[in-house]
């Protein structure tokens, strides 16, 4: 079976939402208030039906959820035996022109290589003012946007120089020569022509960070820049501490012996929710109008430390809560601010009209 479509991957995918369970319906509800019109919904790419128990009760029962995959709605309609469910793709909805007044996703349009083709589907099955809205609370997938990279001339590398462990074994004579980035950069973006010229350089000199960093993307390798094989292999490294520690000693060698040598290893920081976030915009501003893009933040008390989830990452002993819309902002009530000690994350939402 195809690993995207193993079952056992949706129960992984619950452990990990488990803990933020209660906060991200909170934003699921308040944004489904706020933008989706009355009416008939679909939800595409539906998986096991983890958006469903997030949706107010009386839009589940509005809604009909799709997948393309039969093993993830065999588990969806276990799990909720009530729900109407369809086998479809995305880019072929099951649906006449015109009659839905909202398209869902969760952690579905990140995942598109046409997202046009997504978009004008949508357009075709929406009524009259229907909205498309789309939450991500997880990791962006990165193929997408490693795509894009690519045509550019730019090759994506995990971002090494934001992790704590990095930063706690330079010396501050060495922290100076890193790349400065945002803590939620999760990609290094360098020119393809300096990473196949440097990389070159350590193999044929048999240097031995050279081995690491070809482990990971060999210039010789006819699929070195295939941005589906190369999104696999960026999440394998993101998911395997082990091999990304490795990675990340290679990278940071590499950085520091081109400084010393006065190489060209441009190195910028690139957030992938933000690429996403844009990317979104683009598209969708062909045909409809972009009502909201951007994290939602929404808080709980807590004992102890303070605990933030954004972007895929779980920070214990944050120290403060990130740039984001307050989700009171969309449930037209007072912004709260915590007082003491809090549990928060953030989820990306998309609604365009």
């Amino acid at each position: 079976m195809a690993p995207w479509h193993d079952p056992a991957l949706l129960d992984r995918l619950a452990r990990v939402r488990a803990p933020w369970d209660a906060l991200t319906a909170r934003v699921v509800r308040a944004a489904v208030a706020k933008f989706v019109p009355p009416g008939p919904l679909v939800e595409v790419g539906a998986g096991g039906g983890q958006l469903r128990p997030w949706l107010p009760p009386d839009r589940a029962a509005d809604t009909t959820h799709t997948d393309s995959s039969v093993p993830f709605l065999d588990v969806l309609r276990t799990r909720f035996p009530d729900a109407a469910t369809k086998p479809a793709e995305v880019t072929a909805l099951p649906f006449a022109d015109g009659s839905l007044a909202g398209v869902l996703g969760l952690c579905v349009l990140d995942t598109l290589p046409g997202l046009a083709a997504a978009r004008d589907e949508f357009r075709r099955v929406l009524r009259p003012g229907g909205v498309v809205l789309h939450v991500l609370d997880l990791a962006t997938s990165p193929g997408g946007a490693f795509a894009e990279l690519i045509v550019r001339g730019d090759f994506p590398l995990p971002n090494f120089a934001a992790d704590p462990g990095v930063l706690e074994v330079v010396t501050e004579a060495q922290r100076v020569l890193l790349p400065v980035t945002d803590a939620f950069d999760e990609v290094l973006a360098v020119p393809w022509a300096d990473f196949t010229a440097f990389v070159g350089m350590l193999k044929a000199a048999r240097h031995p960070l050279a081995a690491d960093l070809l482990a990971y993307a060999d210039p010789a390798d006819p699929v070195a820049l295939d941005p589906d094989a190369l999104a696999q292999r960026f999440m394998h490294y993101r998911n395997n501490p082990d091999r990304l520690r490795v990675l990340y000693r290679a990278l940071l060698g590499v950085t520091l012996t081109a400084r010393s040598l006065g190489r060209a290893w441009p190195l910028r920081g690139v957030s992938l929710r933000a690429h996403l976030r844009e990317r979104l915009r683009r598209v969708f501003g062909d045909g409809f109008t972009v009502e909201f893009a951007g994290p939602v933040l929404a808080w709980e008390p807590a004992d102890g430390e303070n605990v933030l989830r954004h972007t895929g990452k779980t920070i214990p002993g944050a120290t403060a809560l990130p740039a984001a819309t307050p989700v009171e902002e969309l449930e037209g009530a007072k912004v709260a601010v915590p007082a003491g000690a809090w549990r928060a994350t953030t989820v990306e939402v998309f609604a365009a009209r």
